[in-house]
């Protein structure tokens, strides 16, 4: 598990994660998986008037 290392700024951390991305190329993948499949179910949601995605 990644651990948080405080930053001196307020309300700020930063998470060093165990096994890094291998690429900008290999995280948008990841992303752009979790926004087209919605694999935790997420709902839509209104706000100001307009609808905006689940995820």
């Amino acid at each position: 598990m990644a651990d948080f290392v405080t930053k001196s700024t307020v309300k700020s951390a930063e998470r060093k994660l165990a096994s890094p991305f291998e690429s900008k190329a290999a995280m948008n993948t990841i992303i752009n998986g979790i926004i087209t499949d919605n694999p935790w179910g997420y709902t839509s949601y209104t706000s100001g008037g307009e609808t905006l995605p689940a995820v």
